[in-house]
């Protein structure tokens, strides 16, 4: 079966990975197009050289799907400017990358009869070449029309990956799951490294010491799931290594104690379900981590 000839608007590191990984894939490239003619060839050496530009319109034109990777505030203006110049057709394929926005941004290419898909890929971007290696077997989360989805089910096949299907009105809920898993990952071990701090270990040491930890973590999550994947002292009913670390906890600013009580809460849910802690237990870990209010001072 022949390929759909693809083109690339805005050759940044989300493009140009997703590019190179279709490429390899056995796509043919029509040509890629980005803000600066040096992008546009960086990324064209990497798929074979097809032709490079600033002006979208001739490897629109040529293609069958047409990937605008640009940033998300940048993704309706740019379509809109492809639009204006009259080389949409019916039955290309518009898709963006963006995890936030629906496909309804590119909206000014349906106008003109073309499908449009938002099409996210579930991973981190930096480099086109390491990034085309990390979408290989990765999941992504498409949203449009069925007939869109489709065709970037197809996609997706083609790197052994694997799709979720989002309702454009659930797309920001998806998004801010997304960002917890992994951007507020940095912050919480930014948090960890914090409290080192106040033992007098510096950030870099801090931060090295807690890597295998979390590579542990993160190893016991993809191999037992959840919740087994829960350790630690909430998970086998430790009380009195809780109250000491909320005692410990009085010696920082008040907004660590608040998250650490917060997720040491939704960790005792979560130990319930492993079923390494009884109601009891819970309970008991529950009123240690509610604070307490201050003694009232009497005045006689």
């Amino acid at each position: 079966m022949t390929k759909e000839r693809i083109a690339l608007v805005g050759a940044g590191a989300a493009g140009g990975a997703l590019l190179l990984a279709l490429h390899r894939a056995g796509y043919p490239i029509a040509g890629i197009a980005s803000r600066t003619l040096a992008s546009a060839q960086r990324c064209a050496s990497l798929t074979g050289n097809p032709p490079a530009s600033e002006d979208p319109a001739p490897a629109v034109v040529s293609a069958d799907i047409i990937i605008v990777a640009t940033p998300d505030g940048q993704i309706e203006p740019v379509c809109r400017s492809i639009a204006d110049q009259g080389v949409i057709r019916p039955g290309q394929l518009f898709l963006h990358l963006s995890g936030a926005r629906t496909a309804d941004t590119l909206k000014p290419a349906a106008h003109k009869g073309a499908e449009v898909l938002a099409l996210h890929p579930i991973q981190s971007l930096a480099d086109p070449e390491k990034g085309a290696q990390l979408l290989l077997g990765s999941w992504f989360c498409l949203e449009g029309s069925a007939a869109a989805i489709g065709r970037g089910t197809a996609l997706v096949e083609a790197l052994q990956g694997q799709t979720l299907v989002v309702p454009a009105d659930k797309k920001a809920l998806y998004h801010a799951a997304l960002c917890v898993a992994s951007n507020y990952l940095i912050t919480l071990e930014s948090l960890a490294v914090t409290l080192l701090e106040q033992l007098g270990i510096n950030r870099q040491d801090g931060l090295k010491a807690l890597l295998p930890l979390i590579a542990g973590s993160v190893d016991n999550l993809a191999h037992s799931g959840l919740p087994d994947a829960l350790t630690g002292p909430i998970s086998r009913g430790d009380t009195t290594t809780i109250a000491a670390h909320i005692d410990a906890l009085r010696q920082i600013p008040p907004d660590y104690q608040a998250i650490y009580r917060m997720l040491a809460k939704e960790t005792v849910k979560l130990a319930l379900e492993k079923g390494g802690l009884d109601q009891e237990e819970a309970e008991q870990i529950q009123l240690l981590l509610t604070p307490q209010p201050p003694d009232e001072c009497l005045i006689s």
